[in-house]
């Protein structure tokens, strides 16, 4: 199973109520604080349990959200009881394996093999460990410590007595008509004539909630009863909670009232100001709006007609078209002194973020104040003091950055599948709200925005097509596992990271963060329209560039940054002697921004999620947390990384080395700064580039996924003959046993031949073909149903090509044109007795070859050994890289077929590739 990308050790534990989860896992999640909570371990020992999280899991391709406790286990997570209820697994006791049926889909578990586990190391004293690095001569040694967090006692003391001295501030209700303030609300309606409507006919429930809740606002003094000759009906909404809220329907009157301009904030830009923020506290005033008087004129405009009576407002109401704007003037003007500085207001809510608790504390003071001075009240339970992290505005905010709230996330992976125009709209809407968070949304919501083209009504059909559906499930996909964006620092140099596709362009803006490492501050993308993605590559690229330059110019006019682009003649477009008239009108525009341009390669050019993390929450621990009272040791990265000190002179070798290294260095030469091992292989002697300890991992899963997720046995032999490192065969071994892409696309066991099987004598290289299909699979966007797959007996070397329909012609063609024209005509194929085969086109085609055709026995695949143990290499290498996109299994044929010619069969001993060409290919990595 996989968390954020992540691969995770995972127990299933039936006994288990709750499912736990420990805190190396969790960074970067937000966390929610709970008390009062405690579990009883198998030993007897009582922890306590303070931290609750929500993770993005992964099983085997079904994608859900789990709610665990944080717990320090020996596993990465534990699933209990709980999520054994919400996910229903079925047990499969014979292959080993969990099914879990969920949307018309099957997902297997297998259990995932780990690599060994290292030695366990108990706990010493300092003093034990002096003695012990003195007597082993340690050159380096690390400390790892806990920090604790400040209790939760005084965080709920402080509370207490800030909600106690300004008890005015938080009340229940509001007490009633609120003072004249500088600014009252105008309802501007020119000569406008009085526009009356009647009273909407209402339930006996809607009847009783309308009598209560006049009373409650007459009583309050917000209406009192009126004569106007002005009118609005009432109707009901019904809220979250399920209670009934009062609306009424301003619109007749908000289309002769004059627009009062004042701006909202954009939340963006309000967002922007948390950088060095620690600490959180939000308010939300109680029925905003109701604390602002009406101009004692445009009373009666407010009027609304009910059964019981007309009734105006002497306050604002929720629906006038100006209530916004000018609730933000008047909160603008309150807090003016401290906005941007520690407050931000959107509306009625009130976010104050300070970079220490004492300095947050007088904040806060400060704001409520403030509110008491204007005589403002609050709603105690929609409010969050002294928090490390909270949700504000539909994000989720926290001292390493912020992120989409839990909550929309939701709503959005909750989506139904569009049926017309106007849903695709709300979809794309709402995904565009965070598309900040999403690197090359544009691109992405491609097929969707194209759905929305045209005229016609909102509930025009559309055709949903596959491409549709993908690009629906990848932007569910991407805000799930949103990475978490950081407040600009305008103190530190900018990164920027651009990219073009065929369909548009995207950006990353960056910055360094405190531990050195580069993480997002935003994404941004814009779609190509059809006369742009016309344009050469070098064009499309430089529109990506200018697009970032243009959309960031606020944060990077006047500060020093640099851009970096995978394509490399962007960094000489200066020296460009003789640019399009397109191109010199954008080189003149981004030279204004005086941009350093960078060359970084495509594979590079990319934010890792690492990156993306946050450091987690601290934690208060006791000894009880200290059980067991063993620690997993770190294996020494010296000891499987020793050669690459041969890079440096004898004199700065560490001494615990220098024998290993002054017995070893007859094996190694140094050549560019880099160290490669001497091999001997026969009589003569070739060289291996040295791999050193960190980069071992990334190279095996590269090359692994390169040559089409072969076997071990062909990843070791290719590897071997070009890289070299201590123990080399064990950890590739162990890596590609872990894989899980593998593990997934796991094939059953071949049964035993009952009897000997006899071979056929080899004929000369391309003189016999064997041919096969795979199919019927799934239909891929281009209307292909079948793979049509060829192989020569005597090299092994094969080809293949995706078909929309298995005919005789198709099959004429493919041996035409993938057979006869590159190795020229063949003595004979052999295929099974498939009408296709049989039909009379490709017996006409043959005959005018003079080419036999040998047909296997009905029934007995085997005789076709040939063409099926091919077939069978070529599908689990597909399966495994279409990784669940089993529509676009035809766009992976071509590696596919790379990686079977490039890997060593063991009757021949050699590749198909070396026996066609007579030598070992280039594949990417390799030294030359």
């Amino acid at each position: 199973m996989t968390c954020n990308n992540l691969p995770i050790s995972v127990l299933i534990d039936s006994g288990a109520t709750c499912s736990y989860v420990s805190p190396r896992v969790i960074d970067g999640l937000p966390t929610k604080v709970i008390t009062g909570r405690s579990v009883e371990t198998a030993g007897g020992h009582t922890l306590p349990i303070t931290t609750q999280v929500t993770l993005p899991l992964n099983a085997a391709g079904y994608c859900h959200n789990v709610t665990a406790y944080v717990l320090e286990t020996k596993f990465d997570l534990i699933l209990g009881h709980d999520w054994l209820k919400q996910v229903e697994p079925v047990p499969e006791w014979d292959a080993d394996t969990w099914r879990i049926d969920k949307d018309n889909q099957q997902y297997l578990l297998r259990p995932q093999k780990e690599r060994a586990i290292p030695e366990l190391a108990y706990l010493i004293s300092h003093r034990q460990l002096q003695r012990y690095s003195r007597a082993k001569k340690v050159d380096d040694m690390y400390l790892a410590y806990l920090k604790p967090t400040a209790s939760d006692k005084s965080d709920e003391a402080s509370i207490k007595a800030l909600l106690e001295e300004f008890q005015d501030v938080f009340q229940d209700k509001l007490p009633g008509l609120p003072p004249q303030r500088e600014v009252t609300h105008i309802i501007d309606t020119g000569d406008a004539e009085p526009i009356n409507r009647p009273p909407f006919k209402m339930s006996p429930l809607e009847l009783e909630e309308l009598r209560k809740q006049l009373k409650e606002l007459l009583e309050l003094r917000l209406i009192r009863p009126s004569t106007s000759p002005w009118g609005a009906p009432v109707l009901f909404v019904r809220k979250k909670s399920g209670d009934l809220r009062m609306c009424i329907d301003y619109r007749a009157i908000n289309q002769v009232t004059r627009r009062y301009g004042h701006p909202l904030p954009r939340i963006d830009e309000c967002l922007e100001q948390l950088s060095g923020a620690q600490y959180f506290t939000s308010l939300d005033l109680k029925s905003g709006y109701h604390q602002l008087r009406i101009r004692d004129e445009d009373v009666p405009k407010t009027a609304f007609n009910t059964r019981y009576g007309s009734f105006e407002w002497l306050v604002v109401p929720f629906g006038l078209r100006n209530s916004p704007a000018l609730f933000q003037s008047t909160m603008n003007r309150i807090l003016n002194d401290y906005l941007d500085d520690f407050v931000m207001v959107y509306l009625d809510d009130i976010l104050i973020f300070s970079k220490s608790k004492a300095e947050h504390e007088a904040h806060v003071r400060k704001v409520l104040q403030r509110l008491r001075d204007e005589k403002l009240i609050a709603n105690i339970k929609k409010c969050e003091f002294l928090k490390t992290e909270l949700e504000f505005l539909g994000f989720h905010i926290s001292a390493g950055g912020y992120l989409p709230s839990r909550t929309k996330v939701k709503a959005i992976q909750d989506w139904p599948r569009p049926t017309n125009v106007h849903e695709v709209r709300q979809f794309i809407g709402l995904g565009s709200h965070y598309r900040r968070f999403i690197r090359d949304f544009a691109a992405i919501a491609s097929p969707l925005t194209d759905l929305t083209r045209g005229t016609g009504t909102k509930t025009r059909p559309i055709e949903w097509t596959k491409e549709c559906q993908i690009a629906f499930d990848e932007i569910k996909r991407r805000l799930t596992q949103a990475p978490i964006l950081i407040p600009p620092d305008h103190n530190k140099p900018f990164i920027i990271e651009t990219d073009a596709c065929d369909y548009g362009v995207g950006a990353v803006l960056l910055q360094e963060g405190s531990d050195g490492l580069p993480h997002p501050i935003a994404f941004e993308s814009k779609k190509l329209s059809p006369e742009e993605r016309s344009y050469p590559t070098q064009e499309r690229e430089m529109l990506a560039i200018l697009y970032a330059l243009r959309t960031w110019r606020c944060f990077i006019e006047g500060r020093p940054y640099k851009v970096f682009s995978d394509h490399n003649p962007l960094t000489y477009f200066r020296s460009k002697t003789k640019p399009s008239s397109r191109l010199a009108r954008w080189m003149g525009e981004i030279e204004l921004f005086d941009p350093v341009i960078l060359y970084k390669p495509g594979k590079e050019n990319c934010v890792p999620d690492l990156l993306s993390r946050r450091d987690g929450p601290d934690c208060t621990t006791d000894e009880t947390s200290m059980e067991p009272d063993y620690l997993y040791a770190i294996k020494s990265v010296q000891e499987t990384d020793w050669p690459r000190f041969y890079i440096k002179s004898p004199d700065q070798w560490p001494r615990t080395l220098k024998d290993l290294l002054e017995e070893n260095k007859h094996h190694f030469t140094v050549r560019d700064n880099q160290v490669y091992r001497i091999i001997r292989v026969g009589d003569k002697q070739e060289e291996r580039r040295y791999v050193i300890f960190a980069r071992r991992a990334d190279l095996v899963k590269d090359f692994h996924e390169s040559v089409g997720h072969a076997g071990k046995t062909t990843v070791v032999d290719l590897m071997t003959k070009r890289w070299w490192w201590p123990f080399m065969r064990k950890d590739i071994q162990e890596w590609l046993t872990a894989c899980p892409e593998c593990q997934l696309a796991a094939k059953a066991d071949r049964k035993t031949h009952h009897a000997p099987m006899i071979p056929l004598d080899v004929p000369p290289p391309f003189s016999r073909w064997h041919l096969d299909f795979i199919g019927e699979l799934p239909t891929t966007a281009k209307g292909n149903k079948w793979l049509l797959v060829a192989v020569d007996y005597a090299t092994n070397w094969c080809c293949a090509r995706a078909i929309p329909f298995a005919t005789s012609e198709a099959i004429a063609d493919f041996v035409y044109e993938e057979i006869v024209l590159p190795f020229g005509c063949m003595n004979e194929i052999v295929t099974d007795r498939g009408p296709n085969f049989m039909g009379g086109v490709l017996a006409e085609y043959l005959g005018r070859l003079k080419t036999k055709h040998k047909f296997t026995s009905a029934f007995h695949p085997r005789t076709n050994a040939k063409a099926e143990r091919t077939n069978g290499i070529i599908k689990q290498m597909i399966r495994k890289y279409v990784n669940g996109q089993i529509h676009r299994w035809d766009e992976f044929i071509r590696p596919a077929i790379f990686a079977c010619r490039i890997r060593k069969h063991r009757t021949t001993g050699f590749s198909p590739y070396y026996l066609v060409y007579g030598q070992e290919p280039k594949i990417p990595g390799t030294c030359t």
